[in-house]
């Protein structure tokens, strides 16, 4: 019988319709090709059975009952998925290491008569590409760095030179994390440290190296997730542009940029136990009394004073990264973040 699907080394070679990733859920969610949708062949449920069936039991047994779900699975997914695609339709399947769960997948769909592809290698394979990648792309990149104290709009400004046609890297966006002790994002989870480096990867890949790349000037690690070594490395030595603004403009700023937290002060709260051990009980307890009057701006202005800012200068000392501009905001408004990124964007 002759072999309907094709076997592919590499998933970026051709443009596939769509990347179709058959682990179960829990495979999926913990990392995947970025782009591609999960269509798992076996359940989280259903593969611990399947597993504990054929540590326990028997082999035999075991490939019966996995078979039988399999197909009833993929059944489902062409139902509910795949019943308009037309006969031109190429889509590209794989699995943990190219083996048996993708094998099947590529089976059917190749015998509809799409024209299908399973990756050799799986996501085993695309992981060591995404690992190898990052050891040394670093070296590579021409970053600026947007530096400035905490509430300095950076975030924003980076985002006014990706509107503005400049390049950027957000690790923060790619991280769901603010970066900062408050930088938990209500109802986002942070993505696993394999899949923050997939969407690196994949954002790294649309871009221009021989152009510069801008980013925030971060610490090595964004909430849970760590910078790759590579990358971490150029950006303590990158040239950066640096934003300053007085205290009660950045004070502003962060109380509307954390609405969410004056909103609902128990988020508040159990941040606050994480500086127990680098500041005093009287501090802490005077912005515990701030946040019961609801104080907001009085509250950010001691938060900076006593914590971020001395933390900030104690950075920059350490990582001396020579500046390029000083830029003094005026405001913080809409209008001059946008002209904020015009400044950094000329002669660069």
């Amino acid at each position: 019988m002759v072999k309907k699907y094709k076997s592919i080394k590499n998933w970026e070679s051709k443009n596939f319709d769509t990347i179709i990733d058959v682990r179960s859920p829990s495979e999926f969610a913990d990392d995947h090709i970025i782009g591609a949708i999960n269509c798992p062949v076996l359940s989280d449920q259903e593969r611990e059975k399947v597993g504990t069936i054929y540590k326990k039991e028997s082999t035999f047994k075991a490939k019966i009952i996995g078979s039988s779900l399999t197909a009833r699975n993929i059944a489902d997914h062409i139902e509910k998925n795949f019943l308009e695609q037309k006969g031109s339709w190429q889509p590209l399947i794989y699995c943990w290491r190219g083996g048996q769960r993708s094998k099947a997948f590529s089976i059917i769909l190749s015998e509809v008569g799409w024209r299908t592809c399973q990756l050799d290698g799986g996501y085993k394979k695309y992981r060591n590409t995404v690992v190898k990648f990052f050891e040394n792309i670093g070296s590579k990149l021409k970053i600026i760095l947007i530096s400035g104290k905490t509430g300095s709009a950076k975030t924003k400004i980076l985002q006014n030179i990706d509107e503005l046609g400049g390049q950027i890297l957000d690790l923060e966006g790619l991280a769901n994390h603010k970066g900062s002790l408050l930088g938990k994002i209500p109802g986002l989870n942070q993505p696993s440290q394999k899949l923050f480096e997939s969407k690196l990867f994949n954002k790294l890949k649309q871009l221009n190296l021989k152009k510069n790349i801008y980013v925030e000037a971060e610490s090595s690690k964004i909430g849970n997730v760590h910078i790759p070594k590579s990358i971490w490395a150029k950006m303590i030595i990158s040239p950066r542009v640096e934003i300053e603004a007085d205290l009660k403009l950045r004070a502003n700023f962060l109380v509307k940029d954390y609405d969410y937290m004056c909103n609902n002060p128990d988020l508040i709260y159990p941040l606050l136990s994480g500086l127990k051990k680098r500041l005093s009980k009287q501090l802490i307890d005077s912005w515990k009394d701030l946040i019961l009057r609801r104080s907001w701006e009085e509250l950010t202005e001691s938060f900076l004073q006593n914590h971020y800012d001395p933390s900030y200068s104690s950075n920059t000392i350490k990582n001396d990264r020579k500046i390029i501009k000083l830029i003094n905001a005026k405001s913080l408004s809409h209008s001059e973040i946008s002209k904020i990124a015009k400044k950094i964007l000329k002669n660069n």
